[in-house]
């Protein structure tokens, strides 16, 4: 029997003009009303979650930042974080940032940008709509590593967006790898965007349903996820029933029990209206 079901934003529950489908935004809510808890698990800061996505019926938990973060929809207040030290954070962010690429950091629930590196987004292969995203979500500092020193706080996530060359190759990309295999307490995936995310090592959307599963008194097998991408492998593989969408990444599909048509066709909502849970 499912008790909880937890879904990616990008890719999946969202098409790719990052609207939620009718059809997708009532089974969810459908599901709901049968006593259901519907999750939304992202690699977005709690700042960034659509506002599709955070209105819809019968959310109650916010899973962010790839599972670094879980929040209360209604009272804004994060239940759970497990966080990379700062003192772990900061020569790692230094050594990213000398690359050609936009690393942003996802803390307390925002997210900071360098402002030196916006500059780079008109070189990304980014859509408008996720540009916007970008742009709404992040506070612009002058020095990120300044500014993370003077707070002194934790961070829950890098996210590393990357330029393209004439060729489309992305600019820094086995670079930036090289620099992130020196940091054995930390896991990178990838994300939706063909970016990098890092989170302290052992945190993934796995580990946060896990977490939230135990709150609520639900075990994985009582869970179904939805995703497509890097950062959603985990937890389609922990959960009792994970899908993958049409246009997840390989080895999405591979782990998946299932595999639901693309997030512009309806995959989650055609999936829920057919399944038994």
């Amino acid at each position: 029997m499912i008790r909880l079901i937890a879904f990616d934003m990008d890719g999946t529950v969202l098409n790719d003009e990052k609207k939620i489908l009718k059809e997708t935004k009532e089974a969810l809510e459908q599901a709901a009303r049968a006593g259901i808890e519907i999750v939304p698990a992202t690699g977005r800061p709690f700042c960034g979650i659509s506002d599709e996505i955070y209105h819809l019926e019968g959310v109650q938990y916010v899973l962010t930042t790839n599972g670094a973060g879980i929040y209360e929809r209604d009272s804004k207040t994060c239940l759970y974080e497990d966080a990379i030290p700062l003192s772990a954070y900061l020569p790692m962010l230094a050594e990213v940032e000398a690359y050609d690429v936009m690393a942003d950091t996802f803390l307390k629930g925002g997210a900071l940008m360098t402002k030196r590196k916006r500059d780079l987004l008109p070189r990304m292969r980014l859509t408008k709509e996720i540009r916007d995203y970008i742009l709404s979500s992040r506070q612009v500092v002058e020095s990120q590593v300044d500014y993370l020193r003077e707070r002194g706080e934790d961070v829950e996530k890098l996210t590393i967006n990357f330029a393209y060359d004439e060729d489309g190759h992305r600019i820094d990309y086995d670079a930036v790898w090289e620099v992130l295999k020196k940091y054995p307490d930390v896991n990178a995936v990838s994300g939706g965007m063909k970016n990098i995310e890092v989170t302290k090592k052992g945190v993934s959307k796995a580990s946060g349903l896990l977490y939230l599963g135990k709150k609520l008194g639900i075990a994985p097998e009582e869970m179904m996820v939805f995703g497509d991408s890097g950062n959603d492998l985990d937890m389609i593989k922990m959960a009792g029933i994970g899908v993958a969408m049409a246009n997840a990444e390989p080895e999405v599909l591979k782990a998946a029990d299932f595999v639901t048509k693309s997030n512009n066709e309806n995959g989650v909502g055609g999936f829920l209206a057919s399944a038994t849970y």
